[in-house]
């Protein structure tokens, strides 16, 4: 099996949140100064599932309120198109809800090019989502062909944990686009004509 695992806001997609105005609603919520969204997650998800569930509702609203200025970055729905042209099982993994990733796909086009997903509903650790994402296509490390693709250093590092080749967009190549040849070479998928600029990764 070959799979991509991808984040998505950032990698795939651009969704506008105004994180400063999260960041100042949670801390109203709190009664205290939040300097880190997912950490404040994190911390009442630990302390409290209902108090957890409360902030996470209170982040899906305006991620989703985004979604009008959603923006797909450039090549990611021709990199996806691509890859299931080829076979690859696509993955996605995001700290954003159910609800705001399901209107994303829904908005951007990607939905049909993803197979599974996981969002912070079900895990926050990235490195726990990719295994739970990976467990759910079947795929095995070390056994499978396996490519993840994110934006932030937290990224590389749960790639790294996990012995994942890992694309950082923004640093290993500069879009999803430029990502096509890199990602091809990892999975072993054959190049053919035309791979950045037309034509397929698998030409029939």
């Amino acid at each position: 099996m070959k799979v991509l695992v991808s984040d998505l806001d950032g990698t795939l997609l651009h969704v506008p949140v105004n994180w400063s105005e999260v960041k100042e609603a949670l801390s109203k919520a709190l009664k205290s100064e939040v300097s880190s969204i997912f950490e404040a997650l994190r911390g009442a998800r630990s302390r409290d599932e209902g108090l957890y569930k409360e902030l996470s509702k209170l982040v899906e609203e305006y991620e989703v309120r985004s979604m009008k200025e959603l923006k797909e970055l450039r090549g990611s729905r021709e990199l996806l198109k691509r890859l299931r042209d080829c076979g690859v099982k696509v993955a996605v993994v995001t700290l954003q809800s159910e609800r705001s990733l399901k209107e994303a796909l829904e908005v951007s086009g990607l939905a049909p090019y993803v197979d599974v997903y996981v969002t912070r509903d079900e895990e926050l650790d990235r490195a726990r989502q990719i295994k739970i994402a990976l467990q759910r296509l079947g795929a095995e490390i070390g056994r499978d062909a396996i490519v993840f693709m994110g934006d932030r250093l937290s990224d590389l590092d749960a790639g790294r944990r996990l012995g994942i080749p890992t694309i950082i967009i923004g640093s290993t190549v500069p879009d999803p686009l430029r990502a096509i040849s890199v990602i091809a070479e990892v999975l072993g998928l054959p190049l053919g004509k035309g791979l950045i600029s037309e034509g397929s990764l698998c030409p029939s």
